[in-house]
Parts: C-alpha cells; structure tokens; sequence
C-alpha cells in the first residue's frame, strides 16, 4: 500500500501545481499573469478563439483529477485501527475511567 499511496501522493502534488498555474494563465482582460504572455487577448488568445475555453477545459479536468487524488489518498493513509482518540488514549493509559471528567484538586485538597 505505500508505493501506491506514494504514488498517488506524487499525482495529487503534481495536479495542485498545475492547477495553480492553470488559473494564473487565465485571465479575462489580461491584466494578470497571463497578459506577461501576449498582452490584450487574454490568457488563451495563444490558442486562437477557442483559447479560453481550451484553459477553461483543463482547469476543470484537473480539477476533478485533484478531487479524486485527493479522496484517494486520504483512503489509502486511512487508518483503521483505533476509532477515536479518546478510546485510544483509555487503552494506552490502561484505565477505564474518564481522566477528562475529574474534577481539578485545589492545594487545599492536596494537603
């Protein structure tokens, strides 16, 4: 399971990194990062006049990509072992009852 949660670790990494560059690429009046490229146009007058719909398709098919990684990973580092921390903790203190519950002592009680 480690080269496979590796793996789709390295995806879901490389597909983030797109996905930003994707979105600084577009931009409608060309004002921001993609005007650095042509100027006026916009960010997709490089592909013709379908250019902003080319970044547009990209972005949302990286963009579920990036979904989908994203719940994989998580299943694949998913633990199953404890199902909270509190039951977890009671197991590795040894103790059943509820430490989080007592009462602090005073340093009068103490005494």
């Amino acid at each position: 399971m480690s080269i496979i949660g590796t793996f789709l670790l390295v995806i879901f990494a490389i597909t983030a990194v797109l996905i930003v560059i994707l979105v600084m690429l577009q931009d409608e009046q060309g004002e921001g990062f993609g005007g650095l490229f042509g100027g006026g146009g916009g960010g997709g007058s490089t592909f013709g006049a379908t250019g902003g719909s080319v970044l547009a398709k990209a972005t949302t098919i990286l963009g579920v990509l990036f979904m989908i990684t994203a719940l994989a990973v998580a299943m694949a580092y998913k633990s199953g072992e404890s199902d909270n921390v509190i039951s977890e903790s009671r197991a590795d203190s040894g103790t059943g009852y509820d430490w989080f519950l007592e009462e602090p002592q005073t340093p009068a009680d103490s005494q």
